[in-house]
């Protein structure tokens, strides 16, 4: 399947990476830096050639899915002298087919090295039992996401996806850290074309049904609902959940996350996140929507 190949190339790549490499790689033509290699940084030329020949062999294992994920003509560029930090390839945004794809290849990695092969062959099959369905070719990204959710949700319990989506949070490119960790999240979203907006009711300590209040190991969650405007991932009865507690998950790893549905017209959720011992995870892929 897939996502072993994809998890194989990926720890490859890892392995030639150095944090203080002068060479890099990029998109000849936008500048852009490609999909897994992202920001990591190689040690001489010869080595960055190979990662470029890597970065192209884990891109066409991702078209064998998606045709329409973008061709990027990659190649090595050495980093200045006076600086060490790779030049920005434009405004900080993300393609949402980029996002889409680097966040599903990181959950088949997960799946294919976490144990959980079969459940990695359902998602394949609803997602290419159902793909010829659609008519605009851009939507197939948010399809496979769709697809991904629904079936990982019926298959996997609450906690088997927390450790999957913890595996895959892990094996996305490290982000710098903010002030808030679910604004970081949803600023990523909205900075792939996900949503056009969002907002956050004022956050509020719920406690902890689960225990007394006294035991120190189950601290009080920190409760927010969230809005979302233009959400690409809300359709029907549920709203995907699937990203946003990836993005959470990069941001906080190892935190107990528990998402819930709202009442209202909007897309949106309820999400509780918490440092503590035991987690009760729940709605990590989606909830039900309006």
């Amino acid at each position: 399947m897939v996502g072993r190949t994809l998890a194989e190339i990926h720890e490859r790549l890892q392995t030639l990476a150095t944090p203080n490499g002068p060479y890099y790689l990029a998109c000849a033509r936008t500048g852009d830096r490609p999909t897994p290699s992202g920001d990591r940084r190689y040690p001489d030329r010869a080595t960055a050639a190979t990662a470029a020949d890597l970065v192209d062999a884990y891109r066409d294992e991702l078209r064998t899915y998606d045709p329409r994920l973008p061709h990027y003509d990659v190649i090595v560029r050495e980093l200045p002298a006076d600086t060490d930090v790779p030049p920005a390839a434009g405004p900080p945004t993300t393609d949402r087919t980029e996002f889409c794809h680097e966040v599903a290849a990181a959950v088949f990695e997960s799946l294919s090295g976490g144990g959980f092969r079969d459940a990695e062959r359902a998602v394949m099959d609803a997602y290419l039992g159902t793909a010829e369905t659609v008519t605009d070719p851009d939507d197939l990204c948010l399809l496979l996401l769709r697809s991904m959710g629904a079936v990982l949700d019926e298959t996997l319990d609450a906690h088997e996806q927390e450790v999957v989506l913890n595996r895959a949070a892990g094996r996305l490119d490290t982000v710098r850290l903010g002030d808030d960790a679910l604004d970081d999240a949803l600023d990523a979203l909205a900075r792939a074309g996900l949503l056009t907006d969002y907002h956050i009711d004022a956050p509020r300590p719920t406690g902890d049904a689960s225990g007394p209040p006294e035991d120190a190991s189950r601290p009080a969650a920190t409760d927010h609902v969230v809005r979302l405007d233009g959400y690409a991932l809300s359709e029907g009865n549920h709203v995907l959940t699937l990203p946003v507690a990836v993005e959470l998950l990069r941001r906080r790893p190892g935190v107990d996350v528990q998402f819930s549905p709202i009442a209202g017209p909007a897309a949106g959720f309820r999400v509780a996140v918490a440092d503590r011992a035991r987690h009760e995870p729940c709605g990590l892929l989606r909830v039900p929507g309006r």
